[in-house]
């Protein structure tokens, strides 16, 4: 009987002892639920005479004043590197305008011939090259700063397209791409217009660089969508289209090494800002990107 008893209390002892173990635990969850829903520097505040209760609360805040650290010091790292890439960018754009400007200067002697005005030829078009990564780079660092403004107005997206589609004419040809347009004619659109240049000149960009023998452009809208694709053949199979839109990542599909991996992210980024979306699809022979644009109150 004596036995009995004694073992009915201990279990009394030790059940009630779970029971404050497991409501110093609960409080924990509640108090690290408040702190992940609105991150300040709250730390765990428990009053426990369970020193293994103590001890966790007390590791537990030593972890979060060390995320908290970590944290500031790459936000610290992520602001320096955004300011060294806007000074770098900057101050290689200064000699690079000088060098593209003699270069010009020099390709309109006409007593420069032969083998020394196809190597100012190619000197011209590294120095294109080099800009076009500068203007890139700059883009993507003023999307990281959140520098960008939208600026709406109405623009006619038909002209817009058409007018810097002409301006390319030549490249398309030089790289023998068919160009078919099937595009809606006088289409109307609130948005920003330096956003929407910039998207279509990576766009196409991304035609000259990527595609080959054909390609295809097609625009149609009305007050309340407008939908823009970009199709091109290409020369060898996509391995991962779903990574394309990424940061940095880039596939070698003309078997070159000057795509900087920015064109199709920075896209992304600028066409949801202006309230749409991006679709890529794509087969063995053909890729396709698709915007759709949805009205709001931007």
């Amino acid at each position: 009987m004596t036995i009995l008893v004694i073992f009915i209390l201990m279990l009394a002892f030790f059940s009630l002892y779970l029971f404050f173990v497991l409501l110093d635990v609960s409080r924990v969850v509640k108090q690290l639920d408040s702190i992940v829903q609105d991150p300040t520097n709250q730390e765990l505040k428990l009053h426990s005479r369970n020193f293994l209760v103590k001890d966790l609360a007390l590791k537990i805040n030593q972890l979060l004043i060390k995320h908290r650290k970590n944290e500031r010091e790459l936000y610290q790292l992520k602001n320096a590197q955004d300011v060294a890439i806007h000074n770098i960018a900057h101050d290689l754009r200064t000699p690079l305008t000088i060098a593209s400007g003699y270069t010009q200067v020099l390709l309109k002697q006409p007593a420069i011939g032969g083998d020394d005005h196809e190597s100012l030829v190619r000197i011209e078009q590294n120095l294109n090259s080099v800009a076009k990564h500068l203007d890139l780079l700059l883009m993507y660092n003023r999307l990281n700063e959140h520098e960008l403004m939208v600026n709406l107005q109405k623009i006619n997206i038909t002209s817009m397209l058409q007018e810097m589609i002409l301006g390319m004419y030549e490249a398309f040809t030089n790289k023998k791409i068919e160009l078919k347009l099937n595009l809606q004619s006088n289409c109307w659109w609130v948005a920003d217009r330096d956003m929407l240049q910039r998207i279509f000149q990576n766009l196409l960009g991304n035609i000259l660089e990527h595609g080959t023998e054909a390609a295809e452009i097609t625009l149609n809208g009305d007050d309340q969508q407008l939908c823009i694709a970009f199709s091109n053949k290409l020369a060898q199979p996509i391995k991962n289209p779903e990574r394309l839109t990424n940061r940095f990542y880039t596939e070698d599909l003309a078997r070159k090494s000057e795509n900087a991996g920015l064109g199709l992210y920075i896209t992304k980024k600028l066409t949801t800002l202006l309230n749409g979306t991006v679709t890529i699809e794509t087969t063995a022979t053909k890729f396709t990107i698709e915007l759709q644009f949805t009205k709001n109150n931007l």
